[in-house]
């Protein structure tokens, strides 16, 4: 659940707590990357300059960040980059004595509560939870999407599900005031506040032009979704090849859409297994003869929701599109995706 994580530090003190996170999060399974300022870099801790700039770059493509330190630099520092609660990483915060693990943001979503309590399991802490269905016991229909890999459509309906749960109040298909549907289809309303869950299965694979726009991005992959009967709402992640990692019309389009932004190196892509639409001119351009297709397939692996050595063609549902400097290729973490 945690492949990605950035531990931030701020003091010596601090980086000997950050150390002991890291050994927690590696024993389960966790890719971690430590950070520290520019002055205080070290074996293992990359530097930085400013907190901003590491941030813009690393947010959406991490699935929790763990700040030792004051709770203050993470509100301030993580604000501009908040969208919300759906789709923002795991934030938390541990004090430089490793005293108490508190998660500050995407708490149900994002698995900040769960990671929380793992933490203060390793590092004998206290984890301070305060939301109200964690604290009361209660079920949450948020947790639940994010364990079972679904899509929340309607985030506004999610107060009116908990409040109804807190009240003592049924929920589900045996009241008619409020419930929740689980399809790929985001339709029909069999309850007076419906809340809609979508599977989110599917993996896009991304290539462009240098500097096309956003908007031309969302539109072809929209018009390619439509045309093929698929909602967005199904879209886990966008991929495309680190020479990318920085390209605004993907950056924006993921943010966009809410969901993560990931990039790896042409070996890595190059890599990948299975029958690939060759480009000789991608080939000549970056190094590899397929973006699309073959970074899609490189994230659904990298995330571990397919397995080492999973063929392209496997779990294909589109393969290459292209238009005007645009290419995508849609890749099923499940075979029997609709």
């Amino acid at each position: 659940m945690y492949q990605r994580i950035a531990v931030f530090a701020f003091s010596g003190q601090g980086m000997g707590t950050g150390e002991r996170i890291r050994e927690a999060l590696e024993e389960l399974g966790g890719d971690v990357v430590m950070r520290a300022p520019a002055r205080l870099a070290s074996r293992g801790w990359k530097g930085f300059s400013t907190l901003a700039k590491e941030l813009e770059e690393l947010f959406l493509q991490l699935d929790a960040l763990i700040f030792v330190g004051a709770a203050g630099i993470a509100v301030r520092s993580t604000a501009p980059f908040v969208r919300d609660k759906l789709h923002d990483p795991a934030v938390l915060v541990v004090d430089e004595l490793a005293q108490f693990v508190i998660p500050i943001l995407s708490g149900h979503v994002g698995g900040a509560n769960e990671l929380a309590r793992i933490l203060s399991g390793k590092l004998s802490a206290l984890p301070v939870i305060t939301t109200a269905t964690d604290l009361r016991d209660v079920f949450s229909v948020d947790t639940f999407a994010k364990s079972q890999g679904l899509s929340i459509v309607e985030k506004d309906e999610i107060k009116h599900l908990s409040g109804a749960l807190l009240a003592g109040e049924p929920v589900g298909a045996l009241t008619p005031e409020c419930g929740f549907l689980i399809s790929p289809h985001p339709v029909g309303e069999p309850f007076a506040h419906t809340l809609h869950l979508v599977p989110q299965d599917l993996v896009v694979g991304m290539g462009t032009r240098k500097g096309v726009p956003q908007e031309d991005l969302f539109r072809f992959l929209e018009e390619t979704f439509q045309r093929e009967g698929w909602s967005l709402y199904r879209i886990r992640v966008i991929a495309s090849i680190d020479v990318k990692r920085r390209e605004p019309g993907l950056m924006e389009l993921s943010r966009r859409l809410g969901v993560s932004f990931l990039t790896f190196p042409k070996e890595t892509l190059a890599a990948q297994q299975g029958n690939f639409s060759a480009s000789a001119f991608v080939q000549d351009s970056v190094g590899v003869d397929n973006v699309c297709e073959r970074s899609a397939l490189c994230a659904a692996v990298a995330k571990g929701w397919l397995a080492q050595g999973s063929r392209f063609e496997d779990f294909c549902r589109l393969r290459k599109q292209a238009k005007n400097g645009m290419t995508l290729a849609v890749l099923a973490i499940c075979r029997k995706t609709c």
